[in-house]
């Protein structure tokens, strides 16, 4: 794939937005890997960006990893619903055209599954289908101790730790904290959908990113698309890549 990248690296955008629809044309199982750029053009923000961890360092007095962080939130439950309330559920995101794309690609019956680390649960509420979530999303909360399923605004709108109204246990958010596993069942349906794509389509992140190494270590094909504003060292591994913003490539893309 290298050669043909530095092809393309000298074509022009019109040039590589043609490429790439007619590469779509020519298929109909694509799996499309959803990075955080992604829902950062949503409107959320990205802790690991240094402006935004030193923020949160300033005000909680500790780093979003730590609080995010599954002894965190055992030992310090309080401080973690603080943080989680209002940094994460009271967050205010926009769809993009972006979703509205992806969701014409697979009512065409191309796309065939979304893998992401998205939390927000943007693409299953833009209608997407074959949405497997890496990190779990903010929706999906249940008791811990009766498992009752309680959804995000019932954890948002609580005063102090949310309780279950049967039980009063505990409520466990429904996303994967820092230390804790993946979920096996979701992995597997990822990395069988990205053994079976004949492309993958990578948007707002870098092929350094751990989704992505998963995705390719899985993938039997030579497709690599990648969308995203910035460079990365690693852009020479994908087959064409568009340094642009996501949501302003993929509808003229899937146009």
């Amino acid at each position: 794939m290298t050669s043909q990248t530095n092809r393309k690296d000298m074509c022009s955008l019109e040039n590589k937005i043609d490429y790439v629809k007619r590469m779509i044309s020519e298929t109909d199982n694509i799996v499309c890997l959803s990075g955080v750029g992604v829902v950062m053009e949503c409107g959320a923000l990205n802790f690991n960006r240094d402006d935004e961890a030193y923020r949160i360092e300033e005000e909680y007095d500790r780093c979003p990893e730590e609080i995010m962080s599954s002894v965190f939130y055992n030992v310090r439950m309080k401080q973690f619903y603080d943080f989680y309330k209002k940094e994460i559920l009271s967050m205010k995101l926009t769809p993009t055209a972006t979703y509205d794309a992806l969701r014409r690609l697979q009512e065409a019956g191309k796309l065939k599954a979304c893998i992401t680390y998205n939390i927000y649960g943007t693409a299953e509420q833009m209608g997407l289908k074959n949405v497997y979530e890496l990190d779990g999303n903010i929706h999906n909360n249940w008791c811990s101790k009766c498992g009752k399923t309680f959804p995000m605004e019932y954890l948002r709108d609580s005063r102090d730790v949310p309780l279950c109204d049967v039980c009063k246990g505990a409520i466990r958010p429904g996303i994967r904290l820092h230390g804790e596993r993946m979920r096996n069942n979701v992995l597997t349906l990822a990395a069988n959908a990205c053994a079976e794509a004949d492309v993958l389509l990578v948007l707002g992140t870098n092929l350094f990113d751990d989704m992505v190494q998963f995705a390719v270590n899985h993938y039997q094909g030579e497709k690599l698309i990648l969308v995203t504003p910035h460079d990365h060292f690693t852009d020479k591994a994908a087959d064409v890549v568009i340094h642009e913003h996501v949501k302003d490539i993929l509808p003229k893309i899937v146009s």
